[in-house]
């Protein structure tokens, strides 16, 4: 027994080189190429939204590019790891998750009103972006391992408690924005699930009431008037309203081909607030007009239709729900930054997926992207080769 062993290890050990490129073929090119070229699309556009600084340090630009270049780092490194790993760690990450969410309300910088991040050095960490991947790998572990025991009604309660616990931490930041994305997470995983659709419809029937208690007894009233201006944005122009009339007169004046690296007059004029972030896309628009546009919009459906196809590759159940996950983040954030820019829907200050400027919510999006690559190269089975 012990001779057999020992050449079956070694005929492993000769192989695990060979295996490695194997795994390697089903890594998506056309997944990382997409990334790139957002990722190109933020650096140009936060280095112009931020002034076209001279290129150095602290030019915003070349920072966003570094944060890229480290992101793209781990997500190598993430691919090279088995997915499935994960899902037996993902209660202890989302514990995690959970503690510094709370440690963040005690003892994070408050910016602009808000109690979001921590500061370290040069870097603004936010942890309700890396919060986001911690609460979806302790869902999807969760739902995989139950199957059709979340026909069940605690199941079903108990995968609503582990996205509301964090969905809270965030909302009390406050941060309404990225409270809803966590929701998106619960709806994006549950609706493939074998859970009762007699649950989903109480929760419907519920979501009524639920929403006349939280409008008058929990939102702020900024967050009201954030909801309600941008149906009206004129009636405030030079306060809540602002933002989206100049984000408005940014994408309708870019013409076909848009201004140049300068952007759009509202950005020269520095009437355009918050380009770098939230309102990226108005910026984009302005330099590059509708043409640009129209290459974003096809860069982001690339990248969600390769997403997307990581759930109908994937084998197995918590790797169909990481993926259907990542695709729900991807869509919503993408979907609600350029309809709030558009002025078609309120301002929640969501960014826009691996354009808008930030670390976390970079890094955040590269793991995620990292976790699919994993999933893809690990669908094939793997047989060792004789010696």
């Amino acid at each position: 027994m012990a001779a057999i062993a020992g050449r079956a290890y070694g005929r492993h050990r000769q192989s695990s080189v060979p295996l490695l490129g194997y795994r390697w073929r089903d890594f998506d090119p056309y997944l990382l190429v997409t990334t790139l070229v957002l990722m190109g699309f933020g650096v140009v556009a936060i280095w112009s939204a931020s002034g076209q600084d001279p290129i150095g340090l602290t030019n915003m630009g070349v920072k966003q590019a570094l944060y890229g270049a480290i992101g793209l780092g781990f997500m190598v490194a993430i691919a090279n790891f088995d997915y499935r790993i994960f899902a037996s760690f993902a209660l202890v990450i989302y514990a995690v998750g959970l503690a510094v969410l709370a440690l963040v309300l005690q003892f994070g910088t408050v910016i602009a009103g808000a109690q979001r991040w921590f500061v370290v050095g040069p870097l603004s960490i936010q942890p309700s972006e890396f919060g986001k991947l911690a609460t979806l790998l302790a869902l999807a572990a969760f739902v995989s391992s139950r199957g059709p025991a979340m026909r069940e009604l605690p199941n079903f309660i108990l995968s609503i408690l582990i996205v509301a616990v964090p969905m809270g931490l965030v909302f009390a930041e406050p941060d309404l924005g990225s409270a809803l994305v966590y929701g998106v997470i619960w709806v994006a995983i549950m609706i493939v699930t074998q859970t009762r659709k007699l649950y989903f419809g109480l929760m419907l029937l519920a979501a009524g009431p639920a929403f006349w208690i939280a409008w008058n007894y929990v939102f702020h009233e900024y967050q009201k008037d954030r909801l309600l201006i941008f149906l009206h944005p004129e009636r405030d122009p030079y306060d809540d309203g602002f933002n989206i009339v100049q984000a408005s007169i940014s994408i309708g004046s870019g013409g076909w081909f848009g201004d140049g690296l300068t952007g759009g007059t509202q950005s020269q004029l520095n009437l355009l607030r918050v380009r770098e972030t939230d309102f990226i896309f108005a910026h984009v628009s302005g330099m590059f007009g509708f043409v640009g546009m129209i290459a974003l919009f096809a860069s982001l459906a690339i990248l969600i239709w390769r997403t997307l196809r990581v759930v109908e590759t994937a084998h197995d159940r918590f790797g169909q729900c990481l993926a259907l996950g990542i695709a729900g983040i991807l869509f919503f954030q993408s979907f609600v930054n350029i309809g709030m820019n558009m002025g078609l829907l309120p301002v929640t200050g969501i960014t826009l997926p691996f354009v808008s400027a930030g670390s976390s919510s970079l890094w955040t999006f590269l793991f995620a992207e990292g976790i699919l690559q994993s999933i893809l190269m690990r669908q094939r089975k793997l047989a060792f080769q004789p010696r």
